[in-house]
């Protein structure tokens, strides 16, 4: 997802660095206006991705934190039952 994101940043760069508004027709401004919007489109959502991911990785450390203390208790009844 990275790389597809550094592509589409490079490939905008080049592209409005090389086409100036005088010399581009309307279907290529137009063109560079829809990758331009998506690739900030990718962003938003590579972003909203890795938000989500941090979320998930926190509620993993917390549920195998819950399921270390749960393995204690068992041992400790079974143990306690012998």
């Amino acid at each position: 997802m990275k790389k597809l994101l550094a592509f589409f940043m490079v490939a905008s760069v080049l592209l409005l660095s090389g086409c100036g508004p005088k010399g581009a027709s309307h279907e290529t401004l137009s063109a560079l206006n829809m990758r331009k919007q998506a690739a900030e489109s990718a962003e938003t959502k590579l972003k909203e991705l890795e938000a989500k991911r941090l979320k998930l990785e926190e509620k993993k450390v917390e549920k195998e934190a819950r399921a270390e203390e749960l393995r204690r208790e068992l041992e400790n009844l079974k143990i306690g039952g012998e």
